[in-house]
C-alpha cells in the first residue's frame, strides 16, 4: 500500500508541474478514485505538498548529484525523483532505504527499468550527504522563482520578503468560522471533541481544527455548524460594519465564505445578492447556505464584468473580491509560485480596474465599497485603490485593524495589507465611502 501511495503522489505531482493543474484538485481526484485508506490519503497528501513546495530546492539538489538536468529528463522519472529527494530531504519519518529502494521498484514497474539504476545512484548519492549545507540564497531555499523574489522584494522591501517566503512556506492550519446563526464557539467545541476532533479557539469567531480527518464526514459540519475560512479574510467583511436588514452584493462569492460572515453579521436579516460566474459555484453555495441555515443570502450566476442597470445604485454595501494573483494564498496553494507569470499582475490588474468601475456603480450614495484580492501585488492592491478613487466619487474609509498580536498587517493610506502568519493567509482590504453628492 505505501509503494502505491508513492506511486499515486507521482501521479498528481505530474500532473500539476507538468498540466498546470492545482493541486487541491488534483488530489482529490486521485485519491477518490484509489479508494485509498486515511492513513494512506493522508501520507499522499503530504508528500504531494512538499514536493510542491520545496520543487525549486528539491531540483537543485537533484542537479548537484546527477549528471542529466532534471529539466531534460524524462516526465516520470523527474517526477519519482522528486517525490523520492521530499522524502529523504523533508519528511523526517520516511527511512532513507524505502525512499531509495521504493523508488527503484517503481521505476521498474512503470516501464523505466533501463534508469533504475540511474535512480538509484542518484538518490543514493543524496542520502550519503543529509548534511549538505544550505543554499545561502534564502529564495531558493523556500523555492521561489527568481522574477517572483525579485517583486516580493519591490512590493514588501527584502527583509519582509524574506519574511513573507519563510510564512509562506510551513503548511497551514485548519481554520473554520462558527456559524453564530445555529450556534456558540464553545457549543461547537464540545460538539467536536464528541466526535473525537481537537479544536482550539481563535479570536472570538474562528477554531483551529486538529485530527478532523475529511471534514465532510463531520457531523457538526453536516449540521451546518461552521465552514472552512481563512481568518485573515474576515476584514474584508468587518471593513463593511454591517447591520440587519441591510442589501449587499458579493459580486465574485464562490465558495462563498465571505457571504456566510455577512449572513451572521447581519443575523441573517436583510439581504445578501452572492453572485459567481461559474454555475457549479453557485450552486455549491445554494447549497451550502441552505445547510447552514441562511436565508438571506440569495446565490445566481452572473459575470461581475457585466453592467446591468436593475442593481443601480441598490446596494448598502458591494464586496469586489476580485480574481488575483494569489500569492497571499502560497501556504495552500504552493503550485502558484511555479504556475503564474509575471505577465499575469498587470492582465489581472487591468481585469479588476474593469470590475471595480462596474461594481461602483450598484453601490448607493453613503454605502461602501470594499475591494480586496489574496495577493501582495501592489499593482493589484494600493495602485489600483489610487486609480479607482482618482476617477469615481468615492473616499477612503479607515480599516478595521487586526486586533491579534499574531497577525501581522501593513496600514499604508488606509488600506490594509494583512501577511501571512502562522494562522493566517495574506489579504488586501480596501474600503471606499461612495459621495452623496
Amino acid at each position: 500500500m505505501k509503494q502505491n501511495s508513492r506511486g499515486l503522489a507521482v501521479d498528481i505531482l505530474s500532473d500539476v508541474v507538468e498540466k498546470g493543474a492545482y493541486a487541491n484538485i488534483a488530489l482529490r481526484k486521485f485519491l477518490a478514485e484509489s479508494q485509498m485508506d486515511s492513513q494512506n490519503r493522508a501520507f499522499v497528501t503530504e508528500l504531494v505538498n512538499e514536493s510542491i513546495r520545496n520543487l525549486i530546492s528539491i531540483d537543485l539538489c537533484i542537479n548537484n548529484f546527477s549528471k542529466l538536468p532534471v529539466a531534460k529528463m524524462k516526465p516520470f522519472i523527474r517526477n519519482l525523483l522528486r517525490v523520492s529527494v521530499c522524502q529523504l530531504r523533508h519528511i523526517e519519518k520516511t527511512p532513507d532505504s524505502a525512499a531509495v529502494n521504493e523508488a527503484v521498484i517503481l521505476a521498474k514497474k512503470n516501464g523505466y527499468t533501463g534508469l533504475s539504476g540511474f535512480v538509484n545512484g542518484v538518490l543514493r548519492s543524496i542520502a550519503r550527504q543529509p548534511d549538505l549545507p544550505l543554499m545561502k540564497n534564502e529564495f531558493l531555499r523556500y523555492s521561489y522563482p527568481k522574477w517572483l523574489a525579485d517583486n516580493l522584494v519591490r512590493w514588501l522591501g527584502y527583509e519582509e520578503a524574506i519574511r513573507f517566503c519563510k510564512d509562506s512556506h510551513d503548511p497551514p492550519p485548519v481554520t473554520v468560522f462558527v456559524n453564530t446563526i445555529k450556534t456558540n464557539q464553545s457549543n461547537l467545541i464540545a460538539c467536536l471533541q464528541a466526535e473525537g476532533v481537537e479544536s482550539i479557539p481563535l479570536g472570538e469567531e474562528f477554531l483551529i481544527l486538529r485530527k478532523t480527518g475529511d471534514i465532510a464526514m463531520l457531523q457538526a459540519f453536516q449540521n451546518g455548524m461552521f465552514f472552512v475560512m481563512d481568518p485573515g479574510a474576515i476584514y474584508t467583511v468587518k471593513a463593511l460594519n454591517l447591520k440587519p436588514g441591510m442589501t449587499v452584493m458579493d459580486l465574485c462569492a464562490a465558495p462563498g465564505g465571505k457571504s456566510f460572515v455577512s449572513a451572521c453579521y447581519m443575523k441573517n436579516q436583510g439581504k445578501i445578492l452572492a453572485y459567481d460566474l461559474h454555475p457549479h459555484r453557485t450552486a455549491l453555495i445554494n447549497q451550502a447556505k441552505k445547510n447552514m441555515g441562511f436565508t438571506c443570502i440569495y446565490p445566481e450566476t452572473r459575470d461581475a464584468l457585466v453592467y446591468e442597470s436593475v442593481f443601480e445604485n441598490v446596494a448598502d454595501a458591494v464586496l469586489l473580491d476580485a480574481p488575483c494573483t494569489g500569492f497571499g494564498t502560497i501556504r495552500k496553494r504552493p503550485e502558484i509560485k511555479y504556475n503564474r507569470q509575471h505577465k499575469d499582475i498587470a492582465d489581472l490588474a487591468s481585469k479588476q480596474r474593469e470590475l471595480l468601475c462596474v461594481a461602483a456603480r450598484y453601490v448607493k450614495p453613503g454605502g461602501v465599497l470594499l475591494y480586496s484580492t489574496c495577493t501582495v501585488a501592489r499593482e493589484e492592491n494600493i495602485n489600483n485603490v489610487q486609480w479607482f478613487l482618482q476617477n469615481h466619487p468615492f473616499a477612503m474609509k479607515p480599516p478595521h485593524l487586526p486586533c491579534s498580536s499574531d497577525m501581522r498587517y501593513i496600514d499604508e493610506k488606509n488600506c490594509l495589507q494583512i501577511l501571512p502568519g502562522t494562522t493566517n493567509d495574506g489579504f488586501f482590504v480596501a474600503a471606499m465611502v461612495k459621495n452623496t453628492c
